[in-house]
């Protein structure tokens, strides 16, 4: 920190450098933004400007005054500073010059800032002596006794005159005009051209500029931590992004390794199948002409000709069914390289997608760090001026200096508190790598099974179902007297472990409870009363928090709840906004629906997109997650007599599944592609139907799950792989 003991030989040389030339400045010219530069430097880089432009060092936008460069305030502080400078270096060169009293060229020992020149020792004791020049005196410095590198900025300023009235020019100023830019006045202008002008006394205002610019630059000292953290994060990131790049691609690759060999065994097996039966089909027909044989034998000449003909028939029937074999054969071949063809189609667009994926993420952080660059930049050469200024300790500079310093202070500190809430989910791929290497899935035509949902009394309903990472099923609802239910229940329908949760106080919305899987053994909840919980499904153990204590406005009661890949979890409502938490409860982001969605019934997350049903719009769309406002990127095709979606969700290839209502209170059961763009399957469902889920069965690979509300009823149908 600067003071008024700084001496001159402390500061930085880059502080009197142009920012543009890089030469000491010239006739320094001050920016809003508080770099300098000289003046024809200044000059050239408006030279194609009109009305504003930005500044070289810093990237801030700068308007350009009506009177050009001129208009610019000169920066006289440095302007003084400067002239020090030069006079110690002129002087260190040679101590002969021309004396400014007498005019003759001796040995100089002093420098009269009034004179503006060096003076002789005869005509530096007629200063001391003479009145004549009695207001010299205190603007005299004698080069024999001083130490010009020890010299401070307080010292310097004292030996510098004081400015002048800028009308009156013989006139010491002893007024600021805030009007006119502080400049300086006398007490007569007060009465004349600045007549009803704000002015101030010069010591009054340095004071009350001074206290303003301690407070900003103790709030701007809150952010310097933050601020430069902001670089390390940038770097964190990027090596995040590189590595999950690097995993990703792995995995790819990995799975499309394993994919490719499963085709190719299972090909194998199905031609080492076909290649017995048609070795089977050859030994029976040799056995069976070995018996025709013996019979012609027996025959002999009365029968040859009889089975001469059975004979020819026989070789006839054994060559087709040999040639369908062989082009079934062909067929397996055809088929499996054609799979294979896929996968290496599919790897190579996904490393396409991940490589721009991560172009984008690079072009987000490195405006991040650019942003953290120029604002670090600004920091410093606020700090900097501001530290040099005040250690002056001279009111007329503090005057007219310290007002820029504040305002560019009350900007910087804007830029310094911006969030970058976005930052750290940058590093993480944008694209999906379980879309790729998959079969084709259909669903079965009716169901595989049914069975009643026991444990459950009188008025119990079900509103939500999800999967568990044993193999087991949650379901939730609402319980009597007001109560929530969450209970796991493996595929028989029997009870394994169940909890009854009571409402958030004070609270008087229904009491309806939804789930979604959020790890292999934990499932993010959330009831109507507006608690968000956490399950432990392993021994019942539940968390919770009521959204009404969290830092936002939620105008009404949750609906829906779904999770993403980063343990995010997603809670959508009776409005248009999606609130989003960490796994800890903590307050992360709001999304805003699109206009043309009334309400949330049920959400998804798939490929970077969320899933609305929107019941009270008969519409589901997929909208964008990114940011506070979301877009919408496409809109579900509607079944054949659909009225409004209920229920949503996907398996692990991608594929969609909407529950829809249908005319008369019926229920439609569709599937999607995996864009989202294709309605491939309706199947009728149960009128009870209220919700729907996929689970994975090691053995039997996946199944969708739909469950009946009042009747508390779980129908299995079958995903099957073409």
């Amino acid at each position: 920190m600067a003071s008024a003991s700084t001496q001159l030989g402390d500061i930085e040389e880059r502080f009197f450098e142009c920012s543009f030339c890089l030469q000491t400045l010239k006739e320094p010219k001050t920016l809003p933004c508080l770099h300098r530069y000289c003046r024809e430097c200044l000059k050239k880089i408006i030279a194609k400007k009109k009305d504003a432009f930005n500044c070289p060092l810093c990237d801030e936008k700068c308007d350009v005054p009506p009177e050009g460069v001129d208009g610019f305030k000169t920066d006289f502080f440095i302007k003084n500073v400067l002239e020090f400078c030069q006079l110690e270096n002129t002087y260190k060169e040679d101590n002969v010059k021309r004396c400014r009293g007498c005019k003759e060229v001796k040995n100089v020992i002093c420098y009269c800032f009034k004179c503006r020149d060096f003076l002789c020792q005869q005509c530096y004791q007629f200063h001391l002596d003479n009145d004549m020049v009695e207001e010299h005196r205190p603007h005299l410095l004698d080069l024999q006794t001083v130490d010009v590198r020890s010299l401070t900025l307080e010292k310097l300023t004292s030996l510098t005159e004081d400015p002048r009235c800028a009308v009156h020019v013989k006139r010491p100023a002893e007024m600021c005009c805030e009007t006119c830019g502080n400049t300086p006045i006398c007490v007569a202008c007060v009465f004349g051209d600045h007549k009803g002008h704000i002015t101030h006394e010069v010591r009054n205002l340095a004071k009350s500029e001074g206290e303003k610019m301690k407070a900003m630059m103790t709030t701007l000292d809150k952010c310097k931590d933050k601020l430069y953290e902001l670089p390390k994060r940038v770097a964190k990131v990027r090596r995040a992004l590189e590595a999950n790049v690097k995993k990703q691609l792995e995995n790819a690759r990995s799975k499309h390794m394993a994919a490719s060999e499963k085709v190719l065994e299972r090909a194998g097996v199905e031609k080492r199948v076909l290649e017995k039966q048609r070795n089977a089909i050859i030994m029976r027909n040799k056995a069976e002409c070995k018996q025709v044989r013996k019979e012609m034998e027996e025959e002999m000449e009365k029968l040859k000709k009889k089975y001469d003909e059975i004979l020819q028939g026989k070789e006839q029937s054994c060559g087709r069914e040999v040639e369908k074999v062989d082009r079934q054969t062909g067929g397996v071949d055809e088929k499996s390289s054609a799979k294979v063809e896929k996968y290496n189609r599919e790897l190579q667009g996904y490393e396409e997608k991940v490589r721009a994926s991560q172009v984008d993420s690079e072009e987000r952080i490195s405006e991040v760090d650019d942003h953290a660059t120029h604002t670090i930049n600004r920091y410093e050469n606020l700090t900097a001026t501001a530290q040099t200024v005040q250690a002056s300790h001279d009111e007329w500079t503090e005057a007219q200096c310290l007002p820029a310093i504040t305002a560019a202070g009350e900007v910087l500190i804007e830029e310094a508190r911006k969030e970058f809430g976005d930052l750290e989910s940058l590093s993480e791929i944008g694209v999906r790598e379980s879309a790729i290497f998959i079969e084709q899935v259909r669903i079965t035509d009716s169901h595989e099974s049914v069975v009643d949902i026991k444990g459950m009394g009188g008025g119990w309903k079900v509103n939500g179902i999800t999967s568990s990472g044993d193999g087991n099923i949650i379901v939730t609802g609402c319980a009597r007297g007001g109560k929530s239910h969450i209970t796991v229940i493996n595929r028989e329908g029997v009870v394994i472990r169940q909890n009854q949760i009571q409402g958030a106080v004070g609270s008087t919305y229904p009491p309806d409870c939804f789930c979604h899987t959020l790890s292999q053994h934990i499932t993010a909840t959330v009831c109507g009363t507006n608690l968000v919980g956490l399950y432990d499904n392993r021994n019942g153990e539940y968390v919770s928090k009521n959204i009404k204590d969290m830092p936002i406005n939620w105008p009404k009661f949750a609906r829906c709840v779904t999770t993403d890949q980063l343990n995010n979890i997603y809670v959508g409502g009776y409005h248009r906004e999606v609130l989003v938490l960490d796994d800890q409860f903590n307050y992360l982001r709001t999304i805003k629906l699109p206009e043309i969605i009334q309400w949330a019934r049920d959400i998804a997350v798939h490929d970077n997109h969320l899933i609305v049903c929107d019941e009270s719009g008969g519409r589901s769309l997929a909208v964008t997650m990114q940011g506070e406002e979301a877009e919408v990127v496409y809109q579900f095709t509607k079944p054949d007599g659909g009225l409004y979606p209920l229920s949503v969700c996907t398996d692990s290839n991608q594929y969609i599944y909407m529950l829809w209502v249908g005319s008369g209170g019926s229920r439609i059961l569709t599937q999607y592609s995996q864009d989202g763009r294709e309605l491939l399957t309706t199947r009728k469902v149960d009128k009870d139907v209220r919700c729907i889920t996929v689970i994975g069965i090691e053995e039997e690979g996946e199944q969708l799950l739909v469950a009946t509300v009042n009747s508390r009823k779980m129908y299995t149908f079958g995903l099957l792989d073409e």
